[in-house]
């Protein structure tokens, strides 16, 4: 009996393991033979889960199927199937309830197309779509491809979200106004319907300053959860690859040796280096009173937990905050069940590119920047002087190609590349216009 009873704990008969068998073979059968269909449900089914959603956009990618951005004009309510692979659902996107993203809908099915933000803000319910929902909008890009005006060179994904940003109050006062008009019977001296007093055409692109490259990514994590269009810490995979740093992902999928004695087995790595970007930090104390910390490091392929004791704590507590981009340095272990670094040292990532990198490159494109951007880009070298060489490249459009014209700056003026410089030039020249050589 005492067997009958252990056994029944955890155990099944024929039936259930073959239903179970039969189940694991038509979905291994699904994925290998209808791959994006596979991956549109399961992200869908995990849409409000962002680590799962992380994880397996990432083995999309890994697979071949790309997953395109949210779109406004192109995406369903669900994760759906695309030529192009998966489109994101605007169910996984923050801040949009049921009602909203089905008002959205309705209204790109009655217009065709919702050709700007100023025409989505006339035609919807604003009860329904406040500017929260706006907001999450443009910080996910669901607004980047909306049309551009006729001849128009493209606008920079982190100049159009946050011209769009700019301009969504002015968009909701002129949107209300034109609702109470017709909703009153208001109309123009011709008898047609108020007209709409948006942009011309497309992009609303509001003046001032573009999101930098990590602006831009927070904002969009904000929006989704996760990191779609890039990673804060894929720029610095040169310097990382440099001083033999691992990937989280590397570290995560190396093999658990056995262990001797028969009992569950332990991967244990020294003085081994991570860089990643502090997703969250819990501050604690010991028995003894003393302070420590737990973070958890997050790169493009996972996340760690990170341990760090007091006296390591007092020396670097000045650098753990979220949003901080590190160089990790410490113990690794990890078994069957779970995972730890422990933190020996740290540093910022910016200063680990500031000592490897040889010269700064700066990319523009005629058409986006004029004269004036140049005399200001020039303004913010002169403030970051130092002995690194500066290279200019210019995108010239021409009626049959684009000529990038190069132009070597260093006669002139040299500069430190410091994470102060990389900012001031992305927020004047767009996010990644600047690459550190």
């Amino acid at each position: 009996f005492e067997l009958m009873e252990y056994f029944a704990g955890y155990g099944f008969n024929k039936s259930h393991s073959t239903a179970y068998a039969f189940l694991a073979y038509q979905t291994a059968y699904l994925k290998a033979n209808y791959p994006r269909h596979f991956a549109a449900a399961l992200l869908t089914i995990e849409a409000a889960n962002t680590d799962k959603l992380a994880l397996y956009i990432t083995e999309c990618r890994d697979r071949g199927i790309a997953v395109q951005p949210p779109d406004v004009n192109e995406s369903q309510q669900h994760f759906s199937v695309v030529p192009e692979g998966v489109r994101f659902g605007l169910t996984a996107i923050k801040g949009l309830g049921e009602g909203a993203i089905q008002a959205i809908i309705e209204v790109r099915t009655r217009l065709g197309r919702i050709g700007s933000l100023h025409e989505l803000a006339e035609e919807l319910d604003l009860r329904v779509a406040n500017r929260r929902v706006f907001e999450a909008l443009v910080k996910s890009g669901a607004f980047d491809t909306l049309g551009l005006v006729a001849g128009a060179p493209p606008v920079p994904p982190a100049v159009s979200r946050a011209g769009l940003m700019r301009g969504i109050d002015a968009a909701l006062e002129h949107a209300a106004r034109v609702q109470r008009d017709r909703e009153q019977g208001q109309a123009n001296l011709f008898g047609e319907a108020t007209p709409s007093l948006g942009e011309p055409a497309g992009h609303l692109v509001a003046d001032g300053p573009a999101w930098s490259e990590m602006e831009w990514l927070a904002n969009e994590k904000e929006a989704l959860g996760l990191y779609l269009s890039g990673h804060p810490v894929d720029r610095h995979k040169p310097e990382l690859n440099a001083c033999g740093a691992r990937s989280v992902g590397d570290l995560m999928l190396s093999d658990i040796p056995p262990a001797e004695d028969g009992a569950p087995g332990k991967l244990l790595l020294d003085d081994v280096s991570v860089g990643g970007i502090v997703a969250s930090v819990r501050a604690l104390k010991t028995k003894k009173g003393d302070a420590m910390a737990v973070f958890m490091l997050e790169d493009a392929q996972g996340a760690v937990e990170a341990v760090v004791f007091p006296e390591v704590y007092g020396r670097y507590r000045h650098l753990i905050e979220p949003g901080a981009l590190l160089l990790v340095q410490g113990k690794f272990e990890r078994d069957d069940e779970s995972s730890r670094f422990q933190v020996t040292g740290m540093s910022k990532l910016e200063t680990l590119r500031e000592r490897l990198a040889r010269a700064v490159s700066i990319h523009l494109r005629t058409g986006t920047h004029s004269r004036a951007t140049i005399e200001a880009l020039w303004d913010v070298l002169a403030q970051h002087q130092g002995d690194r060489p500066v290279v200019l490249e210019v995108d010239v459009e021409q009626p049959t190609r684009t000529l990038r014209v190069r132009a070597d700056v260093t006669t002139q003026i040299r500069v430190r590349p410091s994470a102060q410089l990389i900012l001031a030039v992305e927020r004047l020249c767009g996010a990644g216009s600047v690459v550190l050589q």
